[in-house]
């Protein structure tokens, strides 16, 4: 009980946003485009900063022990899009999401107001954040086709999909009326025939995180020698939907959370960097 305790009172201290000394990442302006592929060598052109990772304190569901205990973050622009290139160390590859099991997974959260006043803990009320949510089980189904019942449990009888034809692509055999009907409703439908791994979400607080209407964002993730490699990118500006106060030449702050499925992370059961970190977007020279 009283590591438990010590542990919410060093959160509540580090919620309050403070970048602290951590340093700054720059976003390097690149004129020739930003590569989806987290291998591409186009990376070398872009510092590297470490950010250091601790368990989630703050609310249910907790991990007082980070699962990852850190990650390398870099950052390149165009001057339209910015892209986050994202390595931790993670000895296994949970690419599935299924009953007792949990699919790895990252995000990168950006304040709407470039401040590090902003509330740590997923933005606060009329403080709002972007949070950019890449999963491994979204770049399976993208990858290599539906992980249907068949793939999760081979043994097991599969359902049948009228709608469909194996193999299934994923997400375009999924777009029709028999499978609006299946998932369960438009909006869920929107939600799974999104041909990306990354999943744009806004908060004002823990407890608040809504999917936003329009999903545009998008990443690459690939697992090599024992660890994750993952590109999340996304427009400054993008139209017909609200965005952070962010751009070339300007600052914000940003942060990360690492979700370890082997080690049973989900939802809010994660580590993450409990301090905002300053990020410096490159103009065009």
């Amino acid at each position: 009980m009283a590591s438990r305790m010590l542990a919410l009172a060093l959160a509540t201290l580090l919620a309050s946003g403070s970048a602290l000394a951590q340093e700054a990442l720059r976003a390097v302006y690149r004129a020739d485009g930003i590569p989806l592929d987290p291998t591409d060598a186009a990376w070398q052109e872009a510092p590297a900063v470490t950010v250091t990772l601790d368990g989630q304190t703050v609310t249910e569901p907790m991990a007082l022990e980070a699962a990852v205990g850190e990650v390398s973050v870099q950052a390149l622009t165009n001057g339209r899009e910015i892209a986050f290139r994202l390595v931790w160390e993670d000895p296994t590859e949970d690419r599935f999401h299924v009953v007792a099991k949990f699919s790895d997974a990252v995000a990168v959260m950006v304040p709407y107001r470039p401040s590090d006043e902003v509330p740590i803990t997923m933005g606060g009320p009329g403080d709002r954040v972007l949070i950019l949510h890449w999963a491994a089980f979204r770049q399976e189904n993208l990858d290599n086709g539906y992980a249907d019942v068949n793939k999760l449990y081979p043994n097991a009888v599969y359902d049948w999909y009228p709608h469909a034809r194996k193999p299934y692509r994923y997400p375009e055999d999924w777009r029709n009326q028999y499978a609006l009907a299946y998932i369960g409703g438009e909006k869920l439908f929107r939600k799974n025939t999104i041909a990306s791994p990354v999943r744009e979400v806004v908060a004002e607080g823990f407890g608040t995180s809504t999917w936003k209407d329009v999903q545009r964002a998008e990443g690459r993730g690939v697992h090599v020698d024992g660890r994750w490699e993952v590109v999340i990118r996304r427009r400054f500006v993008e139209e017909n939907t609200s965005n952070p106060d962010w751009g070339p030449g300007r600052r914000t702050f940003f942060t990360v959370a690492v979700w370890d499925g082997s080690s049973g992370d989900r939802g809010g059961r994660k580590a993450l960097g409990y301090a905002w970190i300053p990020l410096e977007v490159e103009a065009a020279p």
